[in-house]
């Protein structure tokens, strides 16, 4: 199954009615483009852009200096969308429908922030829905070595027997987009409170260390959302 997967941060001046009119517009992908296999969709559970928007502009770390604090905060809307091919991807990226949710989003959300990864995995569909998702995308070190790169990938999918977790994939990207992001880890995990575990696990921490050294920490991309089939 090949998987393109999005995550949004808001625009500062965006009304909860219009994060609402982009959660449903992400909800019709699977209805109105007939190469979509399956969506999952949701927003951020802990606070998303929230924290960071609290925080006066000038008395946040600028994101040059965050090397090793890494993201300022989460995002703030997740999109999965699943297809059997490269073809149907392709398909969808020329679709009407695409176009005119794709042309909301960009209105509603901070489009040069966008973090985006095209990935293939295998087995039954990664959705179950009112189970919850992490995601986090990272990109590499240009210094990186392909050692540290498999020691990341290796630390994250070893730890799938944290209380709560049901599966963690390591995935890369197979898209061709000068802007996509190189890595993602996919948890999904039973509950909230599972997701909680997880991030506090002493194995998670550990294994977020590795990824911290080997990529460009302060970019990485973080969600953790309630799956909303769509």
């Amino acid at each position: 199954m090949l998987r393109h997967t999005a995550l949004f941060q808001w625009r500062d001046i965006t009304t909860e009615p219009e994060k609402l009119a982009a959660l449903k517009g992400l909800a019709y992908l699977s209805y109105g483009c007939p190469s979509v296999r399956a969506v999952d969709f949701g927003t951020d559970l802990f606070g998303g852009t929230t924290p960071l928007r609290e925080v006066k502009p000038w008395k946040r770390t600028p994101l040059w200096d965050a090397r090793t604090e890494g993201p300022p905060s989460n995002f703030d809307m997740a999109l999965h969308l699943d297809f059997d091919d490269q073809a149907g991807l392709e398909d969808y990226n020329t679709d009407d429908v695409h176009h005119e949710v794709a042309v909301y989003n960009a209105s509603v959300c901070s489009g040069e922030l966008t973090a985006r990864i095209d990935w293939l995995y295998d087995g039954p569909l990664r959705i179950e829905r009112f189970g919850v998702r992490h995601t986090s995308l990272f990109l590499w070190l240009d210094e990186a070595t392909d050692t540290q790169k498999n020691d990341v990938k290796e630390a994250f999918t070893s730890i799938d027997s944290i209380p709560g977790v049901r599966s963690i994939i390591a995935a890369d990207n197979v898209g061709t987009l000068l802007t996509d992001y190189d890595l993602i880890i996919d948890v999904t995990l039973d509950d909230q409170e599972a997701a909680k575990g997880y991030l506090a696990h002493q194995a998670q921490e550990e294994a977020l260390s590795l990824a911290a050294a080997a990529t460009k920490y302060e970019w990485t991309a973080r969600i953790t959302h309630t799956m909303a089939a769509g």
